[in-house]
């Protein structure tokens, strides 16, 4: 049976992206992110072309919308995914887009207008964008009967129940071994541990320095995401609890990484911006050297 992982960011997704390459063998997993904007029919149209590419694929993992599932025609498949703790997945989310994405923001904010203020919460809060921090998990498990030919809308009318009932498994970020555990035996394969997290360790719990109002604000901007994983309880936790630090700890730790990001980002626009000089150089010697003959 194809299996489908519908990655939702910051569930611990890279880790589960490596976890089904030792279950189904690397020439058998596809890890796929389409542009979602472009709509259903393209994107469908775009898998399609990589599985007959590589017809021996038996598990797709990525960021794509429920319904891709289409282009296997009658071929049996089942949707996976797991959720996390709403405020824990906007944290993680948030600082994210600080020390990941910060070539983008650049774009658009100078770095005083960015992290003049550094306040922890306003740090956080810089990021967001056209309200993309509103609900994710729940849009994002809805996404598939909402989707136009122009694009992807912010969900459907679907119910939680309905919603989750159209994925054969559903599990949970903080129950991620138990959960892939029991997941490998759906699957009808011997435990696999899971392989080390590559993300970015060290920040302490980000949680814990927040003041309730501001845990507050983030639950209010998500409690349809509440009310879904109120549906998936969580199996386990057997994770050690990160450690606890001060709020100006938290965000001298965030800004060392969003300038090490930074020093990348400057460094590979002076090297592309050399590389494109040596190019125009050549192109205005090769033109006077034609004038001149």
């Amino acid at each position: 049976m194809f299996t489908f992982y519908l990655h939702i960011p910051k569930t611990a997704g890279q880790t589960l992206h490596r976890w089904l390459n030792l279950v189904y063998g690397p020439e058998h997993t596809l890890v796929w992110n389409p542009r979602k904007r472009l709509g259903l029919p393209h994107i469908q149209r775009e898998l399609a072309t990589f599985l007959e590419e590589r017809p021996g694929v038996q598990a797709v993992a990525g960021h794509f919308p429920y319904g891709v599932h289409e282009v296997l025609g009658d071929r049996p498949h089942r949707y996976v995914t797991f959720l996390r703790d709403p405020v824990d997945r906007w944290i993680s989310a948030r600082v994210h887009h600080l020390t990941k994405n910060v070539d983008a923001h650049l774009l658009r904010k100078s770095f005083a207008e960015l992290y003049g203020d550094i306040d922890l919460f306003a740090l956080l809060k810089s990021t967001i964008t056209n309200d993309d921090d509103i609900n994710c998990q729940s849009r994002l498990v809805r996404l598939g009967d909402s989707i136009g030919s122009t694009g992807l809308t912010r969900g459907c009318d679907l119910s939680d129940d309905e919603a989750l009932a159209r994925f054969w498994f559903v599990g949970r970020q903080e129950s991620l071994s138990a959960d892939c555990n029991r997941l490998a035996q759906l699957l009808g394969c011997e435990a696999i541990p899971l392989p080390e997290s590559q993300n970015v360790a060290g920040l302490g719990d980000i949680r814990s320095a927040l003041a309730p109002e501001e845990i507050q604000w983030i639950e209010g901007r998500n409690t349809s995401d509440f009310g879904l994983c109120s549906k998936v309880p969580v199996s386990a936790c057997c994770a050690t609890p990160a450690p606890t630090v001060d709020r100006g700890a938290l965000v001298a730790a965030i800004l060392q990484a969003v300038l090490a990001r930074m020093s990348e980002c400057f460094l590979a626009l002076k090297a592309d911006r050399e590389k494109a000089q040596v190019i125009m150089d050549h192109q205005a010697a090769l033109i006077h050297h034609s004038v001149s003959s």
